[in-house]
């Protein structure tokens, strides 16, 4: 599968008047990469799961000095951050991307609530998935691996680590875990999406999708 190819007559406009075309699964976004783009790959979670990470998230913020909960809208499973990718690059990165992304719908569900670097000094708050057969793991090994083709990148040694951050810390501060509590819920995730992440000094970034797949079965 890849997002490359001539978009099928007539194109249909996406949010904010960008032209969008969809191929199969696969909806992609029309409009130049910008110059100082912050690209990552992630899983969109259904807005059961986002509701329960936001309380999560909540309770997180108001429990340590300067904590900001992230925005339910905001929450998603990272797979890879690509971070800067040349404009020409992109064409080549988003068909390898969505390639890696296409399968079937991953099994996951809301684990325990971790801090980082530690509960003593954290400056993050998060929420792991549940991986039960290795799916999450397997797919972000896939995109990285794509990515790397492409960019020339080096592999990560470090392992992925499926978790959804609910929560920042303005500065490094102790964290209570025991008094975040995480609802038991089990789901599927059956969507995924490349997003530029618009950094902003009053509030929260902004993502901007720039192409998505349905996860379902390969033919």
């Amino acid at each position: 599968m890849t997002a490359a190819g001539t978009a099928p007559a007539p194109p249909w406009h996406g949010p904010r008047g960008r032209r969008a075309w969809r191929r199969g699964s696969v909806r992609c976004v029309e409009s130049p990469l910008r110059p100082g783009n912050r690209v990552f790959v992630a899983l969109d979670l259904p807005e059961g799961a986002r509701r329960l990470l936001g309380e999560a998230g909540a309770t997180a913020a108001a429990a340590a000095p300067g904590g900001r909960p992230v925005p339910p809208g905001n929450l998603h499973l990272t797979l890879d951050f690509l971070g800067r990718v040349p404009p020409g690059a992109w064409p080549e990165v988003r068909a390898a991307a969505l390639e890696a992304l296409a399968g079937p719908p991953i099994a996951t569900g809301l684990g325990a609530p971790r801090a980082r670097p530690r509960a003593a000094r954290a400056r993050l708050v998060a929420v792991e998935l549940l991986d039960p057969e290795g799916a999450i793991d397997a797919r972000a090994r896939r995109v990285r691996a794509a990515a790397d083709a492409v960019l020339g990148r080096p592999a990560d040694p470090a392992p992925p680590w499926p978790h959804v951050t609910v929560a920042r810390l303005r500065r490094a501060a102790r964290v209570d875990l025991g008094g975040i509590r995480v609802a038991e819920h089990v789901f599927d995730i059956s969507r995924a999406a490349l997003y530029d992440s618009h950094q902003s000094q009053e509030g929260p970034p902004r993502y901007r999708e720039l192409a998505a797949i349905d996860l379902g079965p390969v033919p």
